[in-house]
Parts: structure tokens; sequence; C-alpha cells
């Protein structure tokens, strides 16, 4: 089925603004970290800069869904980092979204999954702060609930299950 989120398709008429392509697939939704990257050649100093590490359940979701996914917000210049909402007019000012790390669900433990994931949020925050970057975030609380987490779960079980019977 053909994709038609209006934050996509303003995206795609960007040449500024460069995502990851395995972001764009909704069938594999990626459960993991992405990093929002600047790179500005108005300034002198041309380096890209890590502005934003976020973690999400489904990175397509965090950059698409609602008036909240931060493509919407760049589109609407809503964001809360004020260079990503320069960059919607500016074409020299050139935006990153990359995926840092996959962080797969392994179903042992639901408060190890949500673990696994906000430490890895963490691990990459510290490595781009201790390089005065990514300076204007702090990690937030779990965006999967231990009810969704268990109906994953289930549907996992069912289809290990459902592949043995064959």
């Amino acid at each position: 089925m053909r994709n038609t989120n209006s934050s996509l398709k303003w995206l795609h008429k960007k040449t500024n603004i460069f995502l990851d392509e395995r972001i764009e697939d909704t069938n594999h939704p990626i459960r993991g970290i992405y990093g929002i990257f600047i790179k500005d050649e108005n300034k002198k100093d041309k380096n890209e800069s890590c502005v934003y590490v976020g973690r999400s359940k489904s990175i397509y979701g965090r950059m698409f869904e609602s008036n909240k996914g931060h493509v919407a917000m760049m589109r609407e210049k809503k964001h809360f980092i004020p260079e990503l909402n320069e960059a919607s007019d500016d074409e020299n000012i050139k935006v990153f979204i990359k995926i840092l790390e996959e962080v797969r669900l392994e179903f042992d433990n639901y408060y190890k999954d949500m673990q696994r994931l906000a430490s890895a949020e963490n691990y990459y925050i510290n490595k781009y702060q201790s390089i005065n970057q990514c300076l204007n975030q702090v990690p937030e609380g779990t965006n999967t609930t231990k009810e969704d987490w268990e109906s994953m779960k289930y549907k996992i079980i069912i289809n290990k299950f459902s592949v043995c019977l064959i």
C-alpha cells in the first residue's frame, strides 16, 4: 500500500533533509535509537553536529505520526530545536536523520526490554554530550506499556508455535 503521509511527501520534496531509508519501511518498524544531525553551510564550522538523540518503539512513528513527529514539527516550523525549523527554509542547513542502533525486543523480561532501550539512548546521549553536542535534552520515560509489551510477546509466541506445527 502506498504511503500517503503528508509530512513524508513534504520531506521527499526537500533537498537538504536526508532520512535513513530504513525508517520509511512501515511494514517493519524499527525500535531503537535515532539521531538528528545538522551541517550548517552558513557557519564557519561546517562539521556535522548531533542536535538530538531519541528512542522509539517505531522510529517511523516518531518522525511522522501526529503533530509531535520530528518531521511533522519541522514542516510546521514548530520544532523545539530552532535549527530544525530554520532548515525548512534554508537549503544551506543540511539535516540528517539516522538510525544509531536498532534495539530489538528480547521478550525475556518486560522491564529488561524497556531498560535496554533506555540504556542505549543514554549511551548515545552521553557520547554526544561528552563532545558538547546534543545538549538540549534529557532522556524520558518508557513509551511502551507493559500491556503492549505482553501483547507483542504473546503474538511472537503464537507465531513460533504456529511455525512448529507446520
